[in-house]
């Protein structure tokens, strides 16, 4: 079993900071218990309140090193239609909440999604996706960045390890490294577009919203940390290597995901499954950051995943 991200918990917060907590609630904290999914530092807890209700919350100080992702967060999340992330309690910038970065949600009480060949999981967040895509273009969130000057450095991956390839290298990696750096930029002109970009897709930042009433149940994206906007093929094909991890073939997840966007040049799918198996190969050789012990396990996972989907693309030997 992985080990869990290291957050602050609620009970460790200074008496002042729970007090302006719980005035923004309009109720005292009864139980919290911290959730130790995903990789980020701040705080993230559901919190029963004494007056019955459960909401999520989740909160960085700013002085952290992380606090502009969260404060990303909010700007995005804020500005979501309803239906394509989780409701909006409150939110507060530091100046008005003790230095605190606040992002206080519905408690979405279902599970992730079980991205399995045939499972409801997978169509239902595919379906999820495909909603945000439709609803968020144009971008409903101010102040984005075009994915390609903010993501485009971050997926050269090839091009840092082809300089002093390192020991243990995927064989089939090691044998085209020169191609791969010379292909890991070709998606970047194709990026452009006016849809607003989740990016982070994956398991942890999905959740099963239970039916209720007529409505159906569910998949709900979470976790909406980056200001970017570009074209909608992207996050779809962020999700393909998901579903690999998930048991699909590379031929199934592209037939999972037919539904959703595509760039017209193929070769610019494949130049950007190239930087994104460059982007997790690189970054999971790194040291595992303290807060988030599991997080180059996740990554050399993802790599794993990506690289099966781009033997496929490619077809190289």
């Amino acid at each position: 079993m992985s080990a869990p991200t290291v957050r602050p918990v609620w009970g460790s917060l200074n008496p002042e900071v729970r007090a302006r907590v719980e005035r923004e609630l309009g109720s005292g904290v009864a139980r919290a218990r911290s959730c130790g999914d995903g990789f980020s530092p701040g705080l993230a807890s559901r919190l029963l309140l004494e007056d019955g209700r459960r909401v999520f919350l989740k909160g960085i100080h700013a002085r952290h090193p992380w606090a502009p992702r969260y404060a990303d967060e909010i700007a995005v999340t804020t500005a979501l239609p309803a239906g394509t992330g989780p409701g909006v309690c409150w939110s507060a910038a530091p100046e008005e909440s003790g230095g605190w970065w606040w992002l206080c949600l519905e408690d979405v009480p279902g599970t992730h999604p079980v991205l399995a060949p045939g499972a409801t999981g997978t169509a239902r967040a595919v379906a999820a996706v495909d909603r945000a895509l439709r609803r968020h273009t144009p971008s409903p969130a101010r102040g984005t960045r075009p994915v390609a000057d903010v993501v485009g450095p971050w997926l050269t991956g090839w091009s840092a390890l082809r300089t002093a390839p390192p020991a243990g290298l995927d064989p089939w990696a090691g044998r085209h490294l020169y191609r791969l750096a010379a292909i890991e930029r070709d998606w970047w002109r194709a990026s452009r577009g006016d849809t607003l970009l989740h990016w982070d897709l994956h398991t942890a930042n999905m959740l099963h919203r239970p039916a209720a009433g007529s409505a159906a149940d569910e998949v709900v994206l979470i976790d909406w940390s980056y200001r970017l906007h570009g074209a909608a093929w992207i996050d779809a094909a962020v999700l393909v290597p998901q579903l690999i991890l998930g048991g699909h073939t590379p031929a199934q997840a592209e037939r999972a995901t037919a539904r959703l966007p595509r760039p017209a040049a193929p070769g610019a799918l494949t130049g950007f499954a190239a930087g994104l198996a460059g982007l997790w190969t690189a970054a999971s050789r790194q040291p595992p950051p303290a807060t988030a012990p599991a997080l180059r396990g996740h990554q050399a996972r993802t790599a794993d995943a990506t690289l099966t989907w781009l033997r496929h693309r490619t077809g190289w030997p």
